[in-house]
């Protein structure tokens, strides 16, 4: 659903739980539920909303309902493959008594397991909210089922290499998802879930460019050229989209970098900063703690004592074994 900003006005909510106030997730946080677990509680019914840095998949077994993104809504009926990128505004109306699984990814994650995929298809899979309805009984409905089974069990289970085996699960997903999209890019709109709008077209284009160039600084304006679009052409989709500025959106993707860094190596400041095109280590501190709340010092303190932010068994999945952000 689109995000349309008035003098700075945000209307669309921001939740890290559904309802509850945003708050930025562990680099690696994953977490899986059943769609009743939440559904319950909310007449089955979530009102558009955004996440900061948190992407879904669900899996639909059984029953069926309504997905709104970007203003946009389309109909799905089990079984059916649902993906929701991080930032899009979104929301669901589900049957009542629906069932399936929701899956949920911190971008740092994702990005984690799409840097290990060779193919670009796979990394474009999940750029664009899609509802996909499968056919009952068919190999790739059998195949997702597995999927999700597998990564619920190892999520459950705490056993040696966890994180890893869900995150093979998760390529396994992104194989199906960009298969379906290749598979039915022709189909039409409506049946297939695929009626995407210029702005929701325009961000996944955007996306895998800031991943290439966010630690060279490039203006919005370079950004607006490279897309063929003007700059205030640009800003307006995202902020349809996300409710964020691209500006913003670049910054989030430096950020994320920074704080892998900071937790995953044993670089510097100074060195970290000049990686991510900071020049100066004291504007790459200013730049950290404004958005973060706290120095990278404290930040990467923090991690290595345990403090918050940290994870179960170094793998950053969800150990509170809670209810997932819808």
């Amino acid at each position: 659903m689109s995000a349309h900003l008035a003098h700075g006005a945000e209307p669309i909510p921001r939740y890290w739980l559904y309802g509850e106030p945003p708050a930025v997730p562990e680099l690696r946080f994953v977490h899986i539920e059943t769609i009743p677990e939440r559904m319950r509680l909310y007449n089955w019914e979530v009102r558009p909303h955004r996440h900061d840095g948190l992407s879904h998949a669900l899996l639909v077994g059984e029953g069926g309902g309504r997905l709104t993104a970007d203003g946009v809504e389309v109909e799905f009926r089990a079984p059916a493959l649902i993906v929701v990128p991080a930032q899009v505004v979104h929301g669901f109306r589900f049957d009542p008594g629906t069932d399936g699984h929701v899956l949920t990814m911190s971008e740092g994650f994702l990005a984690g397991v799409l840097a290990a995929a060779p193919e670009a298809e796979l990394r474009d899979a999940p750029a664009l909210p899609q509802a996909w309805n499968l056919d009952a009984g068919s190999d790739e409905a059998a195949a997702l089922d597995r999927c999700f089974a597998e990564i619920r069990r190892e999520f459950r289970a705490h056993h040696i290499g966890r994180a890893s085996a869900i995150a093979a699960q998760v390529t396994l997903l992104l194989v199906a998802a960009a298969r379906l999209a290749a598979g039915r890019r022709r189909d039409s709109a409506e049946r297939d879930g695929q009626g995407a709008s210029p702005d929701l077209r325009l961000l996944a284009r955007l996306r895998p460019m800031v991943d290439e160039r966010f630690s060279q600084h490039w203006p919005v304006e370079r950004y607006a050229a490279a897309l063929g679009v003007t700059p205030g052409r640009l800003n307006a989709a995202c902020r349809r989209v996300t409710g964020l500025s691209t500006l913003q959106l670049v910054h989030a993707r430096l950020m994320l970098e920074a704080r892998r860094s900071l937790i995953y190596t044993g670089h510097g400041m100074a060195e970290i900063g000049y990686a991510l095109g900071f020049e100066d280590p004291a504007y790459f501190s200013r730049f950290f703690t404004k958005r973060e709340g706290r120095s990278p010092q404290a930040f990467r303190r923090a991690h290595a004592d345990g403090g918050t932010g940290g994870s179960v068994d170094g793998n950053g999945l969800d150990r509170t074994g809670g209810v997932s952000p819808q």
